[in-house]
């Protein structure tokens, strides 16, 4: 039996080893919660990294119901967005963009207030959007001025990504107008917003989103503003490697998104988004894939 004698002073070498703890994990801050900085029609909570520069192009089609008559709508032509996006900060983007339906113009500011960490911390990221539009279109009976051009947009995004696959976005849109569409109707308009992301595969992720409209939405002689429906779009999301392509079909009239939000009619149009990210201080333009 003496073998197996275990020595006080062996006892005192591993007491520590056996009466210590693991060393907690450090919070990180969660990547790629979404891939893009947008997720079909609408803004996610991700901004550019720091001193980094995004080319964004949309392109949407006809209503695919016209049938093969008008090959499904892409005989109709397209609507075309192009924007222009900067990280100032590595938490604040900047950003320029131009639609040619309804001739809109308009500047967002970025701020991403709060970051998710993991393996634990903050549970979520926090987002503000601020964006101004000015249209060039020509309607003397609604617009008399320059300020009657303007409209307003601001929304908070509540983000989480619960998975290397999933992801979920969340939050509220408020839209003033400072020349109504009518002389009835609301010069201030609210959504609730919502959208996910699930990937598939390493480079293909589906994609979804949609916004509520949060007001007595219903045709009357005393509120005779249009009857205003649900935008949603759905699709796929593709990383090629330098570029996003996003390919959809969605519900929204328009391509802004003081247009999209105000979706008077319900169609089913086909379209894609690509977007590149270049570095203007040199090294990759993507960080980490997840």
């Amino acid at each position: 039996m003496d073998r197996y004698r275990i020595s006080p002073i062996t006892l005192l070498g591993i007491a520590p080893l056996l009466l210590a703890q693991p060393p907690e994990e450090k919070p990180e801050p969660v990547i790629a919660t979404f891939k893009g900085t947008r997720l079909y029609n609408f803004h996610t909570s991700e901004t550019p990294a720091h001193r980094h520069l995004e080319f964004r192009v949309a392109h949407r089609f006809g209503d695919l119901r016209q049938g093969y008559a008008n090959f499904f709508g892409i005989d109709a032509g397209a609507t075309v967005r192009i924007s222009l996006g900067y990280g100032v900060l590595p938490w604040a983007e900047i950003g320029l963009e131009r639609t040619g339906a309804g001739k809109w113009w308009n500047g967002y500011t970025k701020l991403r207030l709060l970051r998710q960490t993991a393996p634990r911390g903050m549970p979520i990221s926090l987002t503000y959007i601020g964006m101004a539009f000015l249209t060039e279109a020509t309607d003397p009976l609604r617009y008399r001025v320059l300020s009657d051009r303007w409209e307003y947009l601001h929304q908070l995004l509540i983000a989480r990504k619960f998975s290397r696959r999933f992801s979920v976005l969340m939050g509220a849109a408020w839209l003033h107008q400072n020349m109504s569409l009518t002389p009835q109707a609301l010069n201030d308009w609210l959504w609730a917003l919502g959208g996910l992301r699930f990937k598939l595969f390493s480079r293909v992720t589906l994609i979804a989103e949609g916004a509520l409209p949060l007001w007595k939405n219903a045709l009357s002689s005393s509120a005779p503003f249009p009857n205003y429906h649900i935008p949603w779009s759905i699709g796929t999301e593709i990383e090629t490697g330098g570029h996003v392509f996003q390919l959809g079909l969605t519900s929204a009239a328009g391509l802004s998104e003081n247009q999209v939000l105000l979706t008077d009619r319900p169609l089913l149009r086909l379209g894609f988004n690509i977007s590149r990210i270049f570095s203007l201080q040199g090294g990759p333009t993507y960080g980490k894939r997840e």
